[in-house]
């Protein structure tokens, strides 16, 4: 029997990890059609980038946050690889923009006149379909960017499949020289079904509100309702490490899916992360769980520091933190180096694990 993405949906329902949600199954129904599509381009001649120039149309799903879009695509790309035998490549938008940039900027200092040229086939490496989780353009520079390697790469026969809270026309809204960008709008309204993920429950929102942010103390309690929380706001999601690169370095997931990652404090505050960093990884995560983060004193002064810069980045991006501590948020911190700037901390972690501590 042909494996579906839809039933895969139906199962997770019937287990009671998800809820039925009318827009989702259409969805499910769109990208299974889409699988089908390909397995048949695939049986009857070659398709995808670099190869015979397809008619298959890619899709641009979209829609507000919190609507399953990431979960959807993460989906596809299981069964895509695992039961359709069709190549994959999945991105996270910020992380395929870094990595555009890091070749960019390597071809131009080998004097290429055209840096932008090779850059999809050396990120792709051939994949049959290449998807997109997140995409947003902020600046000039991505602006002009992608749309030289994306439109190119759609024109050449290669299959999309993207997530984004915008339609595509509300891409660079408002954005410098604007005009310039249009023409790749249009492109991907061309070669691609676009698609809302209609509705306006934010499941992920209705999850937080229901579940306590913060877990104390460290025990096996705490322990276990951290990995169900992981569980159900991934929605039963396969969930593997995740590497992020930041400025040529990386930076280790050990536990995500769907835009969220589990780690432990060691992990996120005891290595040399800097204000910067945690930024990036507000850009990435739509939220964190945090595991066993310790008494904090002088004596893990530069980790409380962190701890700061990750809360005000987390804050100021409006994501969340889930967190097991040894201790309530107001009795965390018992040093004086930081005295003055944990308050801010304290009053920003009351608000982002909402009010709701558990003992």
């Amino acid at each position: 029997m042909t494996a579906l993405l839809s039933d895969d949906l139906a199962r997770r329902i019937s287990s009671g990890t998800l809820t039925e949600d009318k827009a989702q199954r259409e969805i499910a129904e769109r990208l299974d059609h889409l699988l089908d599509t390909l397995t048949a381009a695939r049986q009857t001649s070659f398709f995808g980038f670099g190869r015979k120039k397809s008619a298959i149309k890619g899709l641009y799903l979209w829609g507000g946050v919190g609507r399953g879009k990431s979960m959807l695509m993460d989906m596809f790309v299981g069964h895509a690889n695992t039961h359709k035998d069709i190549d994959v490549c999945r991105f996270h938008f910020h992380d395929f923009m870094t990595a555009i940039h890091a070749i960019v900027h390597k071809q131009r200092a080998q004097g290429k006149s055209d840096p932008t040229g090779q850059v999809m086939a050396q990120i792709t490496k051939g994949a049959d379909v290449v998807c997109f989780d997140e995409m947003e353009v902020r600046d000039i520079a991505d602006a002009m960017i992608i749309a030289r390697v994306m439109d190119g790469y759609m024109r050449g026969g290669g299959v999309l499949v993207v997530t984004s809270n915008r339609h595509p026309d509300d891409l660079y809204l408002d954005g410098l020289q604007r005009e310039r960008f249009l023409p790749f709008i249009e492109a991907l309204k061309t070669y691609n079904e676009v698609i809302e993920i209609g509705g306006k429950t934010d499941w992920r929102h209705r999850l937080l509100k229901a579940m306590p942010g913060w877990y104390f103390p460290l025990d096996g309690d705490a322990e276990a309702a951290m990995a169900t929380a992981m569980e159900q706001l991934t929605g039963g999601a396969n969930r593997q490490p995740l590497t992020v690169m930041i400025a040529g370095r990386e930076i280790i997931i050990p536990d995500a899916a769907n835009g969220i990652g589990m780690i432990s404090f060691d992990d996120i505050c005891g290595v040399p992360l800097a204000a910067a960093d945690y930024l990036v990884l507000a850009e990435r995560f739509a939220g964190l769980l945090i595991t066993n983060i310790p008494p904090l004193s002088d004596a893990l002064q530069n980790e409380t520091r962190r701890l700061i810069w990750l809360v005000d980045a987390f804050y100021d991006r409006k994501r969340f933190l889930i967190a097991s501590a040894a201790s309530d948020i107001d009795q965390l911190y018992q040093g004086s180096q930081w005295q003055g700037e944990f308050p801010r901390t304290v009053s920003r972690l009351t608000e982002m694990t909402r009010l709701a501590h558990t003992k």
